[in-house]
């Protein structure tokens, strides 16, 4: 730190804040760093020095001095005041202390001990450049990063601060207001000298214009009496030529009026001959309907028949074909039974034959093997002495025996059974055959069934389609004939209308026909949406109803000229291009109290779309409501008034006007419904012919039931014969099929046990043989020598073959009985089965039903005739019909014959009638025209020239002279005043020869056209000219003094301006001075600070004024290139270059007005190890060399940089915090690097 600055030295605190009692801190170094951990009270000593300095409460974190007293903030200050004292060391080192106490809630300023003025206390701190509103000695805790986040406006404002410029900004804003003000009075007066120079110019016209207007009237009256003279001669000669040719058509009138009666009596006549042959038309068309109500009575019956026919028919094939089987089963029976006793027969005769045999050859046998009765003795003595040898073989092969006996008896059992099941399971399969061909017989019968069902009921469901629909469309058709019949009612009009609307229709007519720009009535083309708001709609359009809509204002004009001619009654006429029609309020459409208000135009519907504008015009924004009184509402109490009209037909105007509905508004609005009644009646007559056919398909409902019965009595034989099916699918087919798998199974088991049974007896035979074998032997010993005797081998030779023999008759004897059994078993069944009798039930079935048959064609054949006869009837009255139609449409065409004629006659007859009224009408308008000539002459006061002599007429005077305002008078008058006009003298000699000479009408015309030509141009000059001013001469020396004082006063504004803009320039130069001063110091120092505390030289900083001229009204642009970093925004950068940067422009800032001591809080907060070693190092630096530096930090890597540091730690006493203070001075160690 340089020896001309001093520094502080120490902070004495007494019970401020945390700190109880009198403590002194420091005394501080160059560069001294306040440590301690948080909440010790560290920032309680930077509020120390803050308002020692005199920082004002509100930046103290308190909201009253009282509460800086060490203990309030638990509500037990320590003592009743608190102080802060600031030594000051000056350079030649005297001590200056400024002291600041607090007590009673105010505070005093103390410098050495006596107490001064505010202003004082901050004069002594200026001259030591410490500087109470800028504070430019101390940056408390987050003020580098508020100064990083400032935009550029609050950036250029902290400037304005700095350099004191902004103190000059009242005084800038009133002086450059009063020099904008005093150069807009100039600009006023100027503008104002300008105008009057214009007024003047304009006065010295005005005297030149009345002159030039004088003359043009003198010579506007002297054409316009030669314009009136000229119209009225050509008029007097037309009137004249008009009457001849009326008398003319008078005559043609009457001869035609004559020949349109005969006519008219001769369609008469006709007419009631048609009226004869539709009377007989009708009566025949009443029998057809008798006989077509006939025919519908048979069909019914027709179509009953003819199902039961077929029905009866196809059942009698089904019996047909049932008889065929039975008797194809009848004789198949009957041939089984001949077989089986055939068989039989055949059986018997081989049984008898092979006893035969056996008898012949028992007998042959005898006779050669009898032995003799020695032989047998011995025979027999040696038979007892064998069986005596084998004695116990014998009783094992009697056992042997037995049981094979026994297994023999099963196995012939078993075999029986297997017989007699074999012809059981043979009885059911022929049952089971006879089951199926019946079960067949049934799906037969259900199908075909059901395809009759099935076309009975696509029959019915047609006829009822058809019912359903016509009895439908009966209830619509009654329905809409109920309701046209109520809307014809209500109408009340049976299509004859007056002569004065056929008059008008014919008009229209007419007029469509020759101008085609001519669309129609407005009351055709238009319809109320719905009925409820004809009544208002009628009210509202009023005479616009019946006016005639056309495209243009020529077409109107031409039609008007037509019907002028024609002398028909005057017509409204509403040209789409003439009107001016003010666009509709769309406000008016959201009117939601009183409800269901409408705009008129939103509840009448329009076609074409093209008269939409002419009913715009009629209806203009008139509202409709529900009631009268919702109508008056919306009229007079919704703000600006408004034209609106109940359901009822009141009206209520704008002006305050109230109609009510006349008398004959309701008549009126029935016209509405009249517009339909021509559809209606068509529509009536169209729903009556479509009910009359509707009706005839309706009366079908007989031949519906008919069917649906038939189909119901199908549907029930359907239903019993599905249950036999059933039934004999479930009882019959099941049972006998489960009783053919019980056989079947029955029949495994007894072959089963046959198979057993038979094994069982070649077991046993071979144990008889093998103990035979063993007796064989014995015997053979035995019998040896009477073996040799009788020469045979053995005794068993003889034996056998006696035995053999026996046994094969047996057998023999047993296969025959066993065969006959069988035959006669099964004959027995077939026998009990009676086939002959299903043939003649099945006989007496197709007899019976042939029988049916016949009657039931015999029943149809009737109704066939009977309905031929009434079809053959219903013909014969067709062609009478016919015929009647012919004669009606002869009689129709000979009608409208009788209507062309007539028609034409009374066309002939119109034409005669139109030629004559438009000769009265052309009379009427030259009447009417000479009437109006006369009349405009007295209204302008031309005075028209009489002949000499002559006096005016004095009635006629009075009449000319009358006031139109008082009403036209009527027909008796007209032609009163048209009589006296006729008679008035009037001298054509005054109006020049050429002019009373020209033949040609048209020229008459050209020359009228010319004349009007010159008296429009003359009124149009006039026009132009407006009344010239006769004063102007007094007004032009009114101007001319007028612009003499507005000289004056304009040269007085011009000066005040000029001095009002060297005042403000003179203090914009010093607050610009000011300012730039200040600025230019900033921006020369933060560049090379900004690169010390980056520590590189490629590090950039830079400010920049938007607005170079007055900077301090607009920007001022911060920018920062980081090292090895391109240009990026501020709001771009990290938080520590933003630290960086904004500890960079701090310190420019405080080189600009530099303090003798930095007070800094935790500045470091942002930055990390890397960046806090660059600030650090810069920190020593600056203060060695400019300022002493105070830092409040929580880091080492920076607080170790430090000359010396204070400690502040807590301690608590009485629940209340007390701030302890240490202090170390550490520069022995810093550059000793000891710890």
């Amino acid at each position: 730190m340089t020896e001309t600055c001093g520094r502080l030295k120490y902070i004495e605190l007494e019970n401020y804040k945390s700190y109880k009692g009198k403590q002194v801190i420091g005394p501080f170094s160059t560069f001294t760093a306040i440590i301690g951990p948080n909440g010790s009270g560290k920032s309680n000593l930077m509020d120390a020095i803050s308002f020692v300095l005199g920082e004002s409460t509100r930046h103290l974190r308190v909201r009253r001095l009282n509460d800086l007293i060490h203990g309030s903030v638990v509500g037990k200050p320590a003592a009743k005041s608190a102080s802060v004292t600031a030594v000051y060391e000056m350079p030649d080192g005297e001590e200056i202390r400024f002291s600041r106490v607090i007590h009673n809630n105010t505070s005093e300023y103390r410098i050495n001990g006596e107490t001064v003025r505010i202003e004082e206390y901050a004069a002594a701190l200026e001259k030591i450049h410490i500087f109470m509103k800028v504070k430019n000695f101390l940056v408390f805790q987050g003020a580098v990063e508020s100064i990083a986040m400032k935009n550029a406006r609050e950036r250029c404002q902290m400037f304005e601060e700095i350099s004191k410029s902004a103190e000059l900004k009242e005084e800038y804003d009133a002086a450059k207001l009063e020099m904008h003000k005093l150069e807009e009075n100039a600009t006023f007066n100027l503008n104002k000298k300008k105008g009057i120079v214009a007024e003047r110019k304009e006065a010295r016209i005005e005297i030149d214009e009345a002159e030039r207007y004088r003359k043009l009237q003198e010579d506007l009256t002297r054409k316009r009496m030669e314009l009136h003279l000229f119209k009225l001669f050509y008029n007097d000669l037309e009137i004249r030529r008009i009457r001849e040719e009326l008398k003319e058509r008078e005559e043609a009138l009457a001869t035609e009026h004559e020949q349109r009666q005969l006519i008219e009596e001769e369609m008469k006549e006709k007419r009631r001959e048609l009226g004869k042959v539709n009377r007989d038309q009708s009566s025949v068309e009443q029998d057809i309907k008798k006989c077509e109500q006939k025919i519908g009575k048979k069909r019914p019956e027709h179509i009953k028949v003819s199902q039961l026919l077929r029905h009866v028919t196809e059942k009698h094939k089904e019996s047909k074909k049932s008889l065929e089987n039975a008797k194809q089963l009848h004789s198949t029976h009957l041939h089984e039974i001949d077989q089986l006793e055939a068989e039989c027969e055949k059986i018997s005769g081989l049984q008898k034959e092979y006893e035969q045999q056996q008898t012949k050859k028992s007998l042959e046998q005898g006779i050669n093997l009898e032995l003799a009765e020695s032989q047998l003795t011995e025979y027999h003595h040696l038979k007892q002495k064998v069986a005596e040898r084998t004695s116990h073989l014998s009783a094992v092969l009697d056992n042997l025996n037995r049981e094979y006996n026994e297994q023999k008896d099963l196995y012939d059992a078993l075999d029986r059974k297997k017989n007699e099941i074999e012809s059981s399971l043979k009885r059911k399969e022929t049952e089971l055959n006879e089951n199926k061909k019946r079960l067949q017989k049934l799906l037969e019968y259900i199908e075909s069934s059901n395809r009759a069902i099935t076309e009975q009921r696509e029959t019915e469901k047609a006829i009822r389609e058809e019912v359903e629909e016509a009895t439908r469309r009966i209830d619509e058709i009654n329905t809409e004939l109920e309701a046209v019949v109520c809307q014809l009612g209500e109408a009340k009009v049976e299509r004859h209308e007056s002569s004065r609307a056929a008059k008008k229709q014919e008009l229209i007519e007419n007029l469509k026909r020759l101008f085609p720009g001519v669309h129609g009535r407005l009351l055709e083309m238009c319809q109320p949406s719905h009925r409820r708001y004809q009544v208002a709609i009628t009210k509202v359009l009023g005479k616009y109803m019946d006016a005639i809509v056309c495209d243009s204002e020529k077409t109107a004009k031409e039609c008007i000229q037509y019907m002028k001619d024609q002398r028909i009654e005057p017509e409204t006429f509403l040209p789409l291009d003439f009107l001016d029609v003010k666009p509709i309020d769309e406000k008016l459409r959201e009117i939601s109290d009183p409800p269901n208000v409408h705009l008129v135009i939103d509840v009448i519907q329009c076609d074409p779309p093209i008269v939409k504008k002419a009913l715009t015009f009629a209806c203009g924004n008139a509202l409709v409501c529900e009631t009268v009184e919702h109508a008056r509402f919306v009229a007079y109490h919704t703000g600006e008034r408004k034209k609106t009209v109940s359901l009822e037909g009141t009206l209520f105007q704008r002006s305050g006007v109230i109609s009510g509905g006349a008398s004959d508004l309701k008549a009126r609005a029935r016209r509405w419904d009249e517009k339909q009644i021509s559809s209606l009646m068509s529509k009536r007559d169209a729903l009556q012919t479509e009910l009359k056919e509707q009706l005839k398909h309706k009366r079908k409902e007989a031949e519906l039931r008919t069917i649906q019965s038939q189909i119901k009595g199908l549907d029930t034989r359907l239903k019993y014969t599905l249950k036999d099916k059933d039934s004999t699918e479930e009882k019959l087919l099941s049972t006998n099929e489960e009783e053919m798998t019980q056989i079947g199974r029955e029949l495994e088991e007894v072959e089963e046990r046959l198979g057993r049974a038979q094994t069982k007896m070649q077991e046993l035979q071979i144990s008889v043989n093998a103990e035979k074998a063993k007796m064989d032997t014995v015997e053979d010993t035995v019998f040896h020598d009477f073996c040799v005797q009788i020469g045979v081998e053995n005794i068993r030779q003889y034996e056998d073959r006696e035995l053999r023999v026996a046994r094969e008759r047996d057998r023999k004897r047993l296969e025959f009985t066993n065969q006959l059994q069988r035959i006669n078993n099964q004959l027995e069944y077939e026998r009990s089965r009676d086939t002959e009798a299903s043939v003649r039930r099945w006989e007496e079935t197709v007899s019976s039903e042939k029988v049916e048959i016949e009657k039931c064609k015999k029943q149809e054949k009737k109704i066939n005739d009977e309905m031929e006869q009434e079809e053959q009837r219903k013909c014969d009255l067709e062609s009478r019909i016919g015929e009647l139609k012919s004669r009606a449409e002869a009689l129709d065409e000979e009608l409208a014959e009788v209507r062309r004629r007539l028609v034409a006659k009374q066309r002939d007859t119109q034409k005669q009638q139109k030629e004559l009224n438009q000769c009265e009408a052309r009379l009427e308008s030259r009447l009417a025209e000479r009437h109006s000539l006369l009349q405009s002459a007295k209204m302008e006061d031309l005075l028209i020239p009489l002949k000499p002599g002559a006096e005016p007429i004095a009635e006629l005077e009075s009449q000319l002279s009358a006031d139109p305002e008082n009403g036209d008078p009527n027909t008796e008058e007209m032609a009163r005043i048209y009589e006296l006009e006729a008679r008035l003298p009037i001298d054509f000699k005054q109006l020049d020869k050429p002019l009373r000479q020209l033949s040609d009408e048209k020229e008459v015309n050209r020359k009228a056209e010319e004349m009007q030509n010159q008296v429009d141009s003359m009124l149009n000059s006039l026009a132009h000219i407006q009344a010239p001013n006769l004063r102007a001469g007094d007004k032009l020396g009114n101007v001319e003094e007028r612009l003499r004082s507005t000289e004056a006063e304009f040269e007085d504004t011009r000066r005040r301006a000029k001095r009002a803009k060297a005042k403000f320039e003179r203090v914009r130069r010093l607050r610009y001075n000011a300012f730039m001063s200040c600025f230019n110091s900033i921006t020369d120092n933060i560049d090379p600070i900004y690169k010390s505390l980056a520590r590189n030289p490629g590090a950039q900083a830079s400010l920049l004024p938007t607005n170079a001229e007055e900077p301090y009204l607009e920007e001022i642009q911060f920018q920062c290139v980081a090292p090895g970093k391109r240009f990026q925004q501020m709001d771009s950068l990290s938080g520590g270059e933003k630290t960086i940067a904004a500890l960079a422009l701090l310190f420019a800032m405080h080189r600009y007005n530099p303090s003798p001591f930095f007070v800094l809080d935790e500045i470091d907060a942002a930055l990390d190890n890397t960046n806090i070693g660059k600030v650090a190092s810069f920190i020593r630096e600056y203060a060695s060399a400019r300022a002493q530096i105070i830092v409040i930090s929580l880091k080492e890597e920076f607080y170790s940089r430090a000359d010396s540091l204070i400690g502040i730690y807590p301690d608590i006493e009485n629940n209340c915090l007390v701030s302890r203070v240490l202090s170390f001075d550490i520069s022995n160690y810093v550059d000793t690097g000891e710890q």
